[in-house]
């Protein structure tokens, strides 16, 4: 990964950097969501190993995004899809089906006989979230199946009030009079995050004292670049330095400091400098960086506007209203500030990089908002609605999507196509209009034939011909 990347990163870290535990840490949800907070009866919260007497509750909460929120869930993400621990005593869920019989098999295996089913969620939350815990000696002996036993008990209660649509995770804690207790108020979880925590950075460094790659201090126990990032491309299963296992220890070593400040920052960016309404399925990340001497001093302000934004909006259809203004905010930034762009998805534990544009200036956002302004105008006639530069991305794979018809190996294509497109404008390369063009003309007939509605019909090609036309402005400039 170039070192700017990095760089602007680090920075982003370095603007308001936790104490302790806090730069490690993460929400476990994006964008909002449900908690089971389950009530744990605990003899003592402050002893060394905690013992677990039943389940006296469980509820429902929201999701809370405010900065203490972070320290009491004490979420970081999983070193990898198949360890059999975590950080905190916290489950992903995801988002249950509208039926409780069909949740309530997804919790107990089809015969309810959950300790034979591995897929089940109880057979997870004991082996992949609780079992380590009494492993490890943060729980007493026999803890794990009294709160197995106690969820049982409440599946009912739980089944009834889990929201469709809703991604929901599972965090255990403690019953303190009523009051629900958060992993990270509990000593014994604290110990234990900090115990993985300490073993996932270690890496393989240890030893004689070496220089960080990123600072050039002299440190002993230095970590690996892979303990932030998990990243690699299509065609390179490292795209980092440091991931490579073989190498693992001697490329790109971060001195604690450094790792603390980067950690820090990429968790910034994914709450709230991250867009998923681009292409559905992939995180873009915006990443602001200054090129004036003072740099400290115009980023901050940079970062606060633009963390004021809504960046999650998806336009799904041609025809769905949309509030997304991000990119076009970036676009109205001044002069001294260029950003970075990431478009990635996760692929287990991996994240795959589909795109990286590194070093575009406001100026050039603009430009192509100016001209996509004119495309619309000249194709739509007087229109007021879709003149915006997150429109126009969104656009792009909308269109190139329903061209696709009902074939998914030529949606994933035209998605790469449309990833294509947009780096090419972000760098301020010739468009291919040549292609775009040859695409439209040669499935037109199929658009017709497939869809029997012809508004949609009408207004896919509308779009297509708003694309033609903005691609040849681009190309002359």
């Amino acid at each position: 990964m170039p070192v700017g990347f990095l760089q602007a990163i680090y920075d982003l870290g370095s603007l308001d950097t936790g104490e302790g535990l806090e730069p490690y840490l993460k929400f476990p949800l994006d964008n909002g969501g449900k908690v089971i907070r389950v009530f744990l009866a605990i003899k003592d919260l402050d002893a060394e190993v905690l013992e677990v007497q039943g389940v006296n509750k469980v509820d429902l909460a929201d999701h809370k995004a405010e900065s203490d929120m972070k320290l009491k869930y004490l979420y970081r993400d999983r070193v990898g899809a198949n360890v059999t621990w975590g950080f905190t005593p916290l489950y992903k869920l995801g988002k249950p089906k509208g039926n409780k019989e069909k949740n309530r098999e997804d919790w107990l295996g089809p015969d309810g006989n959950w300790q034979a089913h591995k897929g089940c969620h109880f057979n997870k939350l004991k082996n992949r979230v609780l079992q380590d815990y009494e492993t490890s000696g943060t729980m007493a002996p026999g803890s794990v199946d009294v709160i197995m036993a106690g969820l049982e008990q409440w599946l009912d209660i739980i089944l009834e009030n889990l929201q469709a649509k809703e991604s929901h995770i599972v965090v255990f804690g403690a019953d303190q009079g009523g009051r629900f207790v958060y992993p990270g108020e509990i000593k014994a979880f604290i110990h234990y995050f900090e115990t993985k925590l300490k073993q996932s950075l270690a890496g393989n460094t240890r030893g004689a004292s070496k220089a960080c790659a990123f600072c050039g201090r002299q440190a002993s126990n230095l970590a690996t670049l892979d303990s932030v990032f998990k990243f690699a491309t299509m065609d390179k299963v490292n795209f980092l330095p440091g991931q490579d296992k073989k190498e693992e220890g001697n490329i790109f070593p971060l001195c604690q400091e450094c790792l603390k400040k980067i950690s820090a920052g990429r968790e910034r960016v994914e709450r709230t400098l991250t867009s998923t309404g681009v292409i559905p399925g992939l995180r873009v990340w915006i990443i602001p960086e200054t090129v004036t001497i003072n740099g400290g001093a115009t980023i901050r302000p940079v970062v606060q506007r633009l963390e004021q934004l809504s960046v999650g909006d998806t336009l799904t259809s041609l025809g769905e209203r949309t509030e997304g203004r991000y990119f076009t905010h970036l676009a109205r930034e001044g002069g001294g500030l260029v950003f970075h762009f990431l478009f990635w998805e996760r692929n287990n534990a991996q994240e795959l990089v589909h795109l990286m544009v590194e070093d575009v200036p406001p100026e050039r956002l603009a430009f192509l908002e100016k001209i996509w302004n004119q495309a619309m105008k000249a194709v739509m006639g007087k229109i007021e609605k879709g003149l915006n530069l997150d429109w126009a991305f969104a656009s792009l794979y909308a269109t190139l999507n329903r061209f696709a018809g009902k074939s998914d190996a030529d949606k994933l294509v035209f998605r790469d196509f449309a990833l294509k497109v947009i780096g090419k404008m972000l760098k301020g390369e010739l468009l291919p209009e040549v292609t775009f063009k040859k695409i439209v003309t040669s499935r037109a007939a199929r658009l017709v034939y497939e869809n029997d509605n012809w508004d949609d019909v009408k207004k896919s090609l509308l779009y297509a011909q708003v694309w033609a036309e903005y691609m040849t402005l681009i190309n002359r400039g």
